[in-house]
């Protein structure tokens, strides 16, 4: 099961969860509330089931050419965060390159992150995937840094 939260205070900013086995969700009081069919549960840190797993919470940018309609490699890309763990960005490309990036834990507010990109991921259309195994995360922003490698129009 795929859940959906949204934040309506950050332009409906929405959180994907994985593997999340409730219907919704909500923050009352401080405290992080779920719902399934069999009753109202607290989410939080000190949960002390044996079988609990951490949440994997994620979002995927739309696929894009970043308005280039030729091939491109992306030299870097910078991330504004903050986050309670470590994240991981996952690059893929239509052309089946595919790279993983750990970026380390940073709980003291935002800050803005260099990744450097393996050359050898390249394509045109380029899909980014954020995600988090059991820790609380928040991104702000998301640029890259393009490298042009073809000239004209891709005619295909």
């Amino acid at each position: 099961m795929i859940v959906f939260d949204t934040n309506l205070q950050i332009k409906a900013a929405t959180t994907q969860y994985k593997e999340f086995e409730y219907n919704s969700m909500v923050k009352f009081a401080g405290k992080y509330l779920a719902a399934n069919s069999t009753g109202l549960y607290e989410i939080s840190e000190s949960y002390s089931d044996d079988n609990a797993t951490n949440i994997i919470a994620f979002f995927e940018l739309g696929t894009t050419d970043f308005g280039v309609n030729t091939e491109k490699r992306l030299r870097s890309l910078y991330i504004g965060y903050q986050s309670a763990g470590d994240l991981t960005v996952d690059i893929s490309t239509e052309l089946g390159y595919h790279e993983i990036y750990t970026i380390p834990a940073h709980t003291a507010g935002l800050k803005t992150r260099k990744v450097s990109i393996s050359r050898g991921v390249r394509g045109r259309y380029f899909t980014i995937r954020v995600y988090s195994d059991g820790v609380e995360f928040a991104v702000d922003r998301i640029d890259v840094l393009p490298i042009i490698r073809g000239h004209g129009f891709d005619r295909s």
